[in-house]
């Protein structure tokens, strides 16, 4: 009775947890999101029957034992989904976890009746209003520069309602494009109205009867 109580507690507990919630939902772990949700909680529930066994078991009143586990529960979600927490979560659910497990192991059920009652009361999270980031880890820096480069789109046409910085770095494309297609284009030699002089008209040589050649000029 108490051990399925327990199961019943803490898996509320892991679908309540909105970071997991998107991670499984919106696929950040692959296919196998789903899989890898419930395999978050098997080995939390392992991790707390591990560290029952110990000389001291750990507490939901010891501020460390608590920091232990939601360190384990940070590191698993960023192996497991590639994501990071930083809005605190993984602390809350550590310590719902522990409290939950050290009252069941005194056979007090009252907490896990709780933990029951808050969840099926409160409305489920709207994941579509939720915002999840998803990070991707590249082997090398080339590879990384090489994925950046191919996302690059350069626009023809822009709203002006964008980035600055985007706005700033198309401005300079173009830019470099105009002056490209200028540099393409053919040389045009100005026509002697438009910079040069015409050459004038040189008179043949008169050459005499002497044979004498008479310079004109």
């Amino acid at each position: 009775m108490v051990e399925q109580k327990f199961n019943e507690a803490i898996q509320r507990i892991f679908q309540r947890w909105t970071t997991l919630a998107l991670a499984t939902e919106q696929g950040w772990g692959g296919r196998d999101s789903i899989a890898k949700g419930r395999q978050l909680q098997a080995e939390v529930i392992e991790y707390l029957s591990a560290a029952s066994r110990k000389k001291r078991p750990p507490s939901w009143e010891n501020p460390g034992d608590c920091e232990d586990l939601a360190y384990f529960l940070y590191l698993r979600l960023d192996e497991l989904f590639s994501t990071e927490t930083d809005d605190g979560s993984p602390m809350e659910v550590a310590t719902l976890c522990l409290r939950l497990f050290n009252s069941c192991q005194q056979g007090d059920l009252s907490f896990a009746n709780q933990v029951l009652q808050v969840c099926d009361s409160a409305p489920q999270p709207d994941l579509l209003k939720s915002q999840g980031s998803e990070r991707i880890e590249y082997a090398t820096e080339e590879d990384e520069l090489l994925d950046k480069l191919d996302g690059m789109d350069i626009d023809e046409e822009s709203d002006g309602d964008g980035d600055p910085s985007c706005e700033a770095q198309d401005a300079n494309v173009s830019s470099m494009a105009a002056h490209m297609a200028h540099m393409a284009q053919p040389t045009q030699v100005p026509t002697p109205n438009e910079g040069y002089s015409k050459p004038r008209d040189v008179p043949e040589p008169i050459v005499d009867e002497d044979g004498f050649t008479s310079v004109v000029k």
